[in-house]
């Protein structure tokens, strides 16, 4: 009972001072991560590896457009091309959240680099493709 009693007083306690608990940790973990920044880059890139399984987990662990599996060349695609702009609001791990949080087909889908390039300069108002590159592969 006193281990509830305690857990209610502290969330209503982060409730009142969410800003300045959260510039506490701050500050602890930047003491922490410069006394030892090695465990905590194997953390940050372990972590990393996890959230991207789980997003193959969710959005398929091949290419969309290709099928290609390597998953050292796959990522995450914004199907409405507005990938900076949601980073800029929720920083690159809060995009992989809002992808993991619910299953969202319309809006991210897993590419490899090479057609997220493709899919970049296509449909770039600044980089024209030669005809013949488009034909080929089926756009006009």
């Amino acid at each position: 009972m006193a281990s509830e009693k305690s857990r209610a007083s502290y969330a209503a306690w982060y409730a009142r001072n969410k800003e300045k608990a959260r510039e506490q940790k701050r500050v602890v973990m930047k003491k922490l991560r410069d006394e030892n920044p090695e465990k905590y880059n194997s953390q940050s890139r372990k972590a990393k590896i996890r959230e991207k399984l789980k997003l193959f987990l969710m959005y398929g662990n091949v290419c969309q457009i290709c099928g290609f599996s390597d998953m050292r060349a796959l990522s995450l695609d914004h199907v409405k091309d507005n990938g900076n702009e949601e980073r800029r609001q929720l920083g690159e791990r809060g995009v992989y959240r809002r992808a993991k949080s619910e299953y969202r087909p319309d809006e991210y889908q897993i590419l490899c680099m090479n057609c997220q390039f493709i899919k970049r300069s296509v449909n770039s108002v600044h980089i024209n493709l030669n005809d013949e590159w488009q034909q080929q592969h089926g756009k006009s």
